[in-house]
Formats: C-alpha cells, structure tokens, sequence
C-alpha cells in the first residue's frame, strides 16, 4: 500500500510573509513524514506557487549532508531554517559504518570511477555504474564500497507538480482508493470505511475553495467524500492543519 497526498498551488495564496509560506510547506512534508506518505501531488489550482511548494517539499526530503550538493543557492531555500526536521530513517547522522547498512547518496563520476557522498567522513566507491541520488548498501568498510540497494523501510515521499487540474492529476495517479476531504462531506464516524489497500488518494482543498469547488465542471468520482475533523470549533481549518489531521485518523486503521 502507499500513501498518497493531493495540495494545490494555490496552498499558500493567503500568506504574503516568506517565513511563514516556507513554514506551512514544512508542516505539511512533516505531516507526510509522520504517517508515511510516498507521494505527494501539487495540482493546478490557479496558483503560483507549485514550484516553491515542490522546492520546499523536496529540500525537507533530502537528506541534510545531501542538500548542498542537490540544492544551488536560491532565494525559494532563504528560510529553510524553520522546517522542523523529518528524522525518518533516511536521514541519517554520521556515524561508524557498517556492512549492511542503507544510505541515501549522491554518486559522481570522478575519472574512470564512481564515488558516492553517503554522509560519513569519506567517499564510498559505487559497484554497479549508478550515478545521482540513490539508495546504496554498504558492502564493505575497508575499503569502504557500496551497491545500489532498495530500502525495506519508510524511504520518504516524491513530489509530483504536474501543471494539470485537479481531475487530471488524479487520474495520471492511477488510485485503488480516492478520499476527498471537505467540511460538508460524511462525517468520517459514521462511514464503514472500506480496506485501505493499493494506492490510497486524500485529497485537499485551497484556503479558499474546497475539493468540490476546485474540481470546477470537471469529473471524477472519489470513493469517499469525507468530513475527517467533525465538530470543528474554529471557521476554518488550515490546509496543513488538514493533513495532519486526515491522515492521524486514517492511520489508526491502517494495517499494511
């Protein structure tokens, strides 16, 4: 099973100041983290922040010893420094290696070989030709030498800025299960849920419009239409704040 989270571009359409656009990104990549997100999809909402939402979002990702090498100087990354950390397994602190162990890496070409930066205090030597970001296991120490690997754990999420509608982007993630969230949608106690298995869709609208309202004339029919935050005593509930709630209620009856 994987998790999928649809927000769109228009997220941050009500938030002028850069810190505090940069921080509502960040609670939301934290919010995937928690709860094991693997994809996160940025819809066209008539926004115009897709790019700096996707910049954000991937920079939280990225393992810290790896941002340098990924992530040029740019003015989209000025206030990174308020994204609370991920601290999933991917992001590891140096340490000793050891035989076995996975890391996230950056692989070059330096002469005839191929070396990879996985965050210890020297290059390892990549066997199998791969180059970019990717995932290695440790095969030896002294030297010390890895091979391409597939982690077995929660490995972070994609981000996906597709420029498409709503509808569209939905359809291009090929869905077993699509969950819409909205005010006016059943409330979550009261529906028998169905298996959360395959590729699982829950779906956020903008600060302004709702999932229904940004779906416009367009169609698709979502399994569920879902109120995940009954009896809210605010007016609204932020886009962020959203997320992390929906996706709290729907772990407590995930079994993958």
């Amino acid at each position: 099973m994987a998790w999928h989270v649809f927000i769109p571009d228009s997220l941050l359409e009500e938030s002028d100041d850069p810190k505090i656009r940069t921080y509502k990104v960040g609670q939301i990549a934290r919010a995937c983290a928690i709860f094991g997100v693997e994809h996160v999809w940025i819809y066209r909402a008539g926004g115009r922040d897709g790019k700096f939402i996707k910049t954000i979002l991937e920079y939280a990702e990225t393992p810290q010893y790896l941002r340098k090498r990924l992530f040029p100087l740019m003015p989209e990354l000025r206030y990174v420094g308020v994204i609370p950390p991920l601290r999933t397994p991917h992001h590891k602190l140096k340490g000793k290696p050891k035989v076995g162990e996975i890391r996230e890496g950056f692989a070059f070409r330096r002469g005839k070989r191929v070396y990879a930066d996985i965050g210890l205090d020297e290059l390892a030597t990549v066997e199998g030709g791969v180059e970019g970001r990717a995932t290695f296991r440790i095969v030896s120490v002294k030297p010390l030498r890895v091979i391409p690997a597939r982690p077995v754990e929660y490995w972070g999420y994609r981000v996906h800025l597709t420029g498409k509608s709503l509808a569209k982007t939905l359809k291009k993630a090929g869905l077993d299960l699509s969950i819409a969230t909205s005010r006016r949608g059943r409330d979550v106690r009261e529906v028998k849920l169905p298996p959360l298995e395959g590729e699982v869709g829950f779906v956020f609208g903008s600060p302004r419009k709702g999932v229904m309202e940004l779906l416009g004339e367009e169609e698709y029919d979502f399994d569920l239409i879902l109120n995940t935050i009954p009896n809210q005593r605010t007016k609204t509930v932020r886009t962020e704040e959203a997320v992390l709630a929906t996706l709290a209620v729907f772990n407590l009856i995930r079994r993958d």
